[in-house]
């Protein structure tokens, strides 16, 4: 059954929840005004992320109207890693198509809380086509940005274009570092509950209004590093 759903943009509007510090220059956080991806709008789909023949890679792709939304979705799901506390993870992802602005990526540090008001929650990375990248965090299937989409000089444009997305977690200097391809693009700390230190990993990806189906289908592929 279709759902009714909410925003898919993720320029969410919320007091910022990490401390960020650039490795080129500055970023001044943005204090938005609500999470605009909503519960409806956010939702596990296991069975959309299939294991490729090659070890290591899942594919993603779907062309079922049932995901498709004048307002979007995002969907995602988990790989069975877990990493307690985490330490390291690379994943190349490339889209194969569909619309070029729409994210994909990776969750990281996901983990049921005991908190009823917390629920399911984790820390985001998505990229796109278009050489941008946005971070942010999901406390109960609603998402929150924490660096808007802002260009990076490190991730390559287009189709087809393998980017590798990494974190790695700095125990010395408590911060994870962000890199694209192997270049540190930003260091951010989870100061504010929920604290993400560990957990599974997985992927997502958002289907966005600009998508066309059943004729353009959504093809993402992941690749663990």
């Amino acid at each position: 059954m279709k759902k009714n759903v909410q925003s898919w943009s993720l320029l969410s509007a919320v007091p910022v929840l990490l401390s960020l510090m650039m490795l080129a220059c500055p970023v001044t956080p943005k204090q938005a005004d609500d999470a605009l991806v909503g519960k409806d709008g956010f939702e596990e789909v296991e069975e959309l992320f299939l294991q490729g023949d090659e070890e290591g890679t899942v594919l993603f792709t779907t062309s079922d109207s049932a995901w498709w939304s004048p307002l979007g979705y995002t969907l995602w799901a988990l790989n069975g890693e877990v990493q307690q506390p985490f330490v390291f993870r690379e994943v190349k992802c490339s889209k194969i198509s569909g619309a070029a602005g729409a994210g994909y990526g990776i969750v990281f540090c996901h983990y049921e809380s005991s908190d009823p008001d917390t629920g399911e929650t984790m820390l985001t990375v998505m990229i796109n086509t278009l050489g941008e990248y946005i971070l942010g965090e999901v406390v109960e299937d609603r998402f929150y940005g924490f660096v808007p989409w802002r260009e990076s000089e490190y991730l390559k444009k287009g189709y087809n274009q393998g980017n590798v997305v990494g974190l790695r977690w700095d125990s010395g200097e408590s911060r994870f570092e962000l890199s694209f391809n192997g270049t540190p693009e930003i260091t951010f700390s989870d100061e504010v509950e929920p604290l993400h230190g560990g957990g599974e990993n997985g992927y997502l990806v958002v289907i966005s209004p600009a998508d066309i189906f059943p004729a353009n289908p959504v093809q993402v592929v992941f690749t663990e590093q």
